[in-house]
């Protein structure tokens, strides 16, 4: 069942629809679901937008005559972006009508009325509605610039034990938002800048001033996004680091246990004229060898600096 809402005195007012059906179209909110669309509106060109709702990726507005429809699509956080919530809306003359499946205009229709927002136009509530989703995102952004933040200091200590997951989440907040401002800005854009009837030169100028502030999420998005592709240079490069050392001391103890090896082989061969094989003094000799080849290949490679391994602890500063 579809709600309506009305505008009086700047202010908005719950009514019954029969009630609606009386005051001035241009003052009217309706908020329905996607599949009431089809049975309210018989503008095709309109409702082949609201249909891509279902699989839309990103906020899209198209202007058909003097009216304007279009679906805005909220980012999924660190969910899939399948699960993704979406809303759309359609103004024409006879009002706004809002549909809904997912349960996010009716809080914020709510708020504005619990709240006593003035409220000029129905732009102004369509307004409100795309200005709600960005509420949180500074907050956000700050958060997710923290955690990288502890992670860059954890890899400048040398540490490489981070918390991979919070990377992952925090990496798939940044791309759902990246979408989610490129889109929303487009359609910002095209408000302010459009021919819908039911906007006046207020109603764009207060679309143009939310566009300015996507489009400052978006830098500060963007050099965040620049600042986790330094964050994940550097884990990619401890890890290098660590598996370097690691195949440096096997290769070290592979480089000395190799003569040992081959002396210890050689003598194993069953030859009867075998040189020290009949002495007495033979086996003390073969393992004094071993001892001095072995100590002599750690001189050599101390001297070469091959036996000075990366400091785990060291910081990079």
């Amino acid at each position: 069942m579809a709600h309506v809402w009305t505008i009086e005195a700047e202010r908005l007012v719950a009514v019954d629809r029969a009630d609606a059906e009386a005051d001035e179209p241009s003052s009217r909110i309706e908020l329905m679901g996607f599949d009431d669309a089809e049975r309210a509106f018989a503008d095709r060109p309109l409702l082949e937008v609201l249909a891509q709702a279902e699989h839309a990726a990103v906020p899209f507005v198209e202007q058909v005559g003097k009216s304007a429809a279009g679906i805005v699509v909220l980012p999924a956080g660190a969910a899939k972006a399948s699960t993704a919530v979406r809303f759309g809306f359609m103004l024409t003359e006879r009002g706004l009508v809002l549909f809904d499946d997912c349960g996010v205009c009716e809080p914020v229709i709510a708020r504005l009325i619990e709240g006593s927002v003035p409220v000029e136009s129905l732009a102004a509530v369509l307004c409100a509605l795309l200005r709600a989703p960005l509420r949180d995102h500074p907050a956000l952004l700050s958060r997710v610039r923290d955690d990288f933040e502890q992670v860059e200091e954890r890899l400048l200590e040398g540490r490489t034990r981070v918390d991979r997951s919070r990377m992952i989440s925090d990496a798939r907040h940044m791309r759902g938002l990246d979408v989610f401002y490129q889109g929303i800005s487009d359609l910002l854009d095209a408000l302010a800048n459009g021919g819908a009837a039911a906007l006046d030169a207020d109603d764009r100028a207060r679309f143009a001033v939310l566009a300015r502030q996507v489009d400052r999420l978006a830098t500060r998005l963007e050099s965040l996004q620049e600042f986790s592709l330094q964050v994940h240079g550097m884990y990619q490069e401890e890890i290098d680091l660590r598996q370097n050392s690691i195949m440096q001391w096997l290769t070290v103890v592979a480089t000395i246990a190799m003569p040992l090896t081959f002396i210890t082989s050689w003598y194993g061969m069953n030859f009867r004229n075998m040189a020290l094989i009949n002495a007495e003094w033979g086996y003390p000799v073969a393992a004094a060898l071993c001892l001095l080849v072995a100590l002599g290949e750690i001189a050599v490679f101390h001297r070469r600096g091959w036996l000075k391994f990366r400091d785990g602890k060291r910081r990079r500063r």
